[in-house]
């Protein structure tokens, strides 16, 4: 089937844009990610949010989306998907059909540990340092995580992942929804 959507990728460092650029590719005819400031972190997300979600809606005709990326940090997945509604400009219920939000809670290295077969990890510990000392190990990369989104997930799998990284449970739904956008 032919990629149809061209996306936009919002996100706040390169750690989040390595998992999340190759998990799009395979989807959309073109990926455009947002240039980041150094140390931008989510304030610099939810600064271009508004912006980007405007350029989004004015072209309702054209196939293109946006996949917002923002680490929950101790914030969490609620009150980072209310702090990007509310940049975006949408209110209520309402949630564009061409955005997608995904809330890596702690940080996107959690998805990566889990996705990378850690099945220990929990939303609010920091694995920063630790996921890097797995990738200087060769145990663990952003490439092995993207391989593991695409992998089908077991029944057993799947309840754990829901029930110890919600988060991960809701981003995977925000992508599928973006990508059956793009079919």
């Amino acid at each position: 089937m032919p990629k149809k959507l061209t996306c936009w990728l919002l996100c706040e460092d390169l750690e989040q844009e390595r998992l999340f650029r190759p998990i799009l590719e395979r989807h959309f005819r073109r990926i455009h990610v947002e240039p980041r400031k150094p140390h931008g972190g989510a304030s610099f997300v939810l600064q271009q949010v508004e912006r980007l979600a405007h350029y989004i809606r004015r072209r309702h005709q054209e196939a293109v989306g946006l996949l917002v990326v923002i680490d929950g940090d101790a914030a969490g997945l609620q009150r980072r998907l209310e702090e990007i509604r509310t940049a975006a400009g949408l209110t209520g219920a309402v949630w564009e059909e061409r955005i997608a939000a995904c809330v890596p809670c702690r940080s996107v290295e959690t998805w990566e540990m889990w996705l990378c077969g850690e099945h220990e990890v929990d939303e609010q510990t920091k694995y920063k340092e630790t996921f890097g000392r797995e990738i200087q190990r060769g145990a663990m990369s952003a490439r092995k995580a993207v391989e593991a989104w695409f992998a089908p997930l077991t029944p057993e799998v799947r309840q754990a992942e829901e029930t110890r990284l919600p988060a991960l449970a809701h981003g995977r739904k925000e992508v599928a929804r973006l990508q059956r956008f793009a079919k």
